[in-house]
């Protein structure tokens, strides 16, 4: 055998490559560590937009990229075919596990007590009394969550554009494939490392949003309920279309003190004060006051007249599409209120959790942090890139040494290591049994899917394209694609997920195994 770099081990016996997988798996796991403290430390004093949407996730996956790099560039075009499976074995095999392995456990590690909320099944925080239900026990995550599920099933697109050739019967057409594939993967990883990037300024802005949703229907109906409790009528008339500007008159005349036809900033307080405005939406009163000068005063004079009044409020009205004969129903504009504040919180769920961030490490100073997270990355990168060839090599060296196809020991032993610290920081972020926690576990999951399907699958493209390299890989695609699809759908369709679930999608892992088996043997694909 080879050393590498005239100066690692290298063994022919079966014995002998065991020890080296074993070696040199802990010392890639140890680089995933290094580069995965180091980016969980500039988390604490840069954007975490850049920070959560470019490093990290390009971090977490360069292990896995470094090795398929390596698998397919060393030796002639000879070697570099026969090592490439390893590659491929790498990539099939982490994208396997972290979508059975790793789910599935994340589910039995944070599983809560189940309860029906509105119909629906809601997992209770950090509440577990009945064990190992598996009806009754499960996890909840938030409607985002889902939304990156959705996410990882388009990027399986590559994979089947790539083999389209060969499953066609048209292998000719295999090289352009690759290099559009190629592209397209490229361009996947820097479409979805944009939106990860912009994404926590879109939730923001849905925040905004709902809560000004929540701030006129609350607004509508505490003026309904004073309204009718004056017995000048609801805000419509009878017909459900035109807006009851006469009680809107009462009630601004009611709140104008010296009848001046104004409201000034101190009447506008004591109407929203009046109404009972503020002990629902738990705003300052002072920036609610704002808020409705902002809105109202159109003149900009710092004060509302009867018009300005009566045409923002008319406008808050018509912006709630209803039958118009629910309009005038004394339960319409609270049920309003109450579905917009639902929504409202189940945005402000979705925000991390600021009293969860170490206090130790807020005191350190901010360029401190950066040489401390930059020394970590730098040392993991370097020792991923120097132990890659090895590892490659070692496993090559075991199949022969075994008759073990490299691509099975590739599947099973290699993401085992590159993954392990990935995995272990999920599971103990899932075991806190809170939503929030498991709803950003699934999310790192499924984002760390999406890149080994855009940025690992890319590198992977390069190397087949670069060396005219055979790209038939029928089994491994059928299962990414499979398991991708099956994971995918269950996260993208529900957001309460019962225990029973985490066993039928552990139990993938091993038919994920035996369909390439029977499929490269049985098939012969």
């Amino acid at each position: 055998c080879s050393e590498s770099y005239g100066m690692l081990p290298c063994s022919t016996r079966v014995v002998g490559n065991l020890y080296l997988l074993a070696t040199y798996g802990f010392v890639m796991l140890k680089a995933a560590q290094l580069l995965s403290d180091g980016s969980e430390l500039l988390l604490t004093v840069l954007n975490p937009g850049i920070i959560g949407g470019l490093l990290l996730p390009i971090l977490g996956s360069l292990p896995d990229a470094l090795l398929i790099l390596v698998s397919g560039l060393g030796g002639n075009q000879e070697t570099a075919q026969s090592q490439v499976s390893v590659g491929m074995g790498l990539l099939a095999g982490s994208t396997i596990m972290l979508l059975t392995l790793l789910w599935g456990s994340c589910l039995f590690v944070g599983r809560c007590d189940l309860y029906p909320v509105h119909a629906d099944l809601v997992a209770k925080d950090r509440t577990l009394t009945r064990g190992f239900s598996l009806t009754g026990t499960g996890i909840t995550t938030d409607s985002q969550t889902t939304v990156s599920a959705w996410i990882m099933i388009a990027t399986v697109f590559p994979y089947v554009l790539a083999q389209l050739p060969h499953l066609l019967h048209r292998p000719s057409y295999g090289h352009p494939f690759a290099v559009v594939s190629c592209v397209i993967s490229f361009c996947a990883l820097f479409i979805y490392c944009g939106y990860q990037v912009v994404s926590p300024w879109i939730q923001q802005r849905r925040i905004y949003f709902a809560r000004h949703r929540y701030r006129q229907s609350h607004a509508l109906h505490r003026v309904h309920v004073y309204s009718t409790q004056q017995a000048w009528g609801g805000l419509f008339l009878e017909d459900g279309v035109t807006p009851n500007k006469d009680a809107l008159l009462r009630i601004f005349g009611y709140f104008d003190e010296n009848d001046d036809g104004h409201l000034s900033e101190r009447e506008l307080r004591g109407l929203i004060v009046g109404l009972g405005i503020t002990h629902e939406t738990h705003l300052p009163e002072e920036e609610e006051v704002q808020n409705w000068l902002k809105e109202f005063d159109t003149s900009r004079d710092d004060k509302v007249s009867q018009e300005e009044f009566v045409a923002a409020i008319t406008k808050w009205m018509r912006s709630f599409r209803a039958k118009d004969s629910h309009r005038d129903n004394p339960e319409y504009w609270d049920s309003q209120a109450k579905d917009a504040r639902s929504s409202l919180d189940a945005l402000l769920e979705q925000q991390p959790d600021d009293d969860e961030d170490d206090d130790e490490q807020d005191k350190q100073n901010p360029k401190q942090v950066i040489l401390k997270a930059s020394a970590f990355i730098l040392a993991g990168a370097v020792i991923a890139g120097v132990f890659a060839d090895p590892l490659v090599d070692a496993i090559d060296n075991f199949s022969k040494a075994s008759k073990i196809p490299s691509f099975f020991v590739a599947f099973v032993a290699t993401p085992l290591a590159t993954n392990s610290s990935e995995a272990v920081s999920s599971l103990m972020f899932a075991a806190r049994k809170k939503k929030r926690n498991i709803s950003m576990t699934y999310s790192q999951i499924y984002g760390a899917v999406t890149l080994n399907n855009t940025l690992c699958l890319g590198v992977f493209l390069a190397i087949v394209c670069a060396r005219r390299l055979v790209w038939d890989f029928s089994s491994e695609v059928t299962v990414i694609a499979v398991v991708t699809f099956l994971v995918g759908l269950l996260g993208g369709k529900r957001t309460t997920f019962r225990l029973y679930m985490a066993l039928a999608v552990l139990s993938l892992y091993p038919l994920s195994i035996a369909l390439v088996a029977g499929l490269d043997y049985g098939l012969g694909w």
